[in-house]
């Protein structure tokens, strides 16, 4: 969390810095950005930049956390449907929605497994509940699994998706997305 300096700067300061930010660990990787070539970027001194977070990691969970609300905010609540029609509809509905959001923000292509499989996994796997749960419900998924192992396999199958289309995206291609979801029908049972 920022230390309330940061939370006491004006909301567009606020939003430069963490704007700034996650450019540099999208473009270096998490592990690798600069927390000095950051600040220095953002045009703060370093006294400031530990005013304002308690350091590198501090500053990384921050822009994570804004990555995952601003993705969470494009997932939604899953709309429970009543048939496999409806089901497969609000699937790429959500889905579009995605690639709708990545096109306008790169960055949070690049941020989308960190965000939610370091800190905001739950949000992420609670969605992947609904949508396994309703999916059980109307007779999508038939494959006879523990609930947990399938949410997680489910997640898993989703976020290899994510990875394999992001590494078309940025090789210039345009991903077929029906693959990671043949996947995930046959991971179901589905077909």
């Amino acid at each position: 969390m920022p230390l309330p300096r940061f939370t006491r700067l004006p909301a567009e300061e606020q939003r430069r810095i963490l704007d700034i930010a996650q450019l540099k660990f999208a473009e270096d990787g998490v592990d690798h950005a600069s927390y000095n070539q950051i600040i220095a970027a953002a045009g703060i001194s370093k006294t400031s930049a530990y005013n304002y977070f308690d350091g590198r990691e501090d500053l990384l969970y921050t822009v994570l956390d804004d990555v995952a609300a601003r993705l969470a905010a494009v997932l939604g609540t899953w709309h429970y449907a009543d048939n496999a029609a409806e089901f497969w509809w609000a699937v790429h509905t959500v889905e579009a929605r995605l690639i709708d959001h990545i096109a306008t923000h790169p960055a949070d292509l690049a941020l989308i497994d960190p965000a939610f499989m370091l800190r905001e996994q739950s949000v992420f796997l609670a969605w992947i509940a609904e949508l396994v749960d309703n999916g059980t419900a109307i007779g999508v998924v038939t494959v006879d699994c523990d609930r947990e192992l399938l949410v997680t396999a489910t997640a898993a199958v989703i976020r290899a998706g994510d990875v394999w289309g992001a590494a078309q995206l940025r090789a210039g291609r345009t991903p077929d997305r029906e693959q990671a979801w043949t996947l995930v029908r046959n991971l179901w049972g589905a077909g």
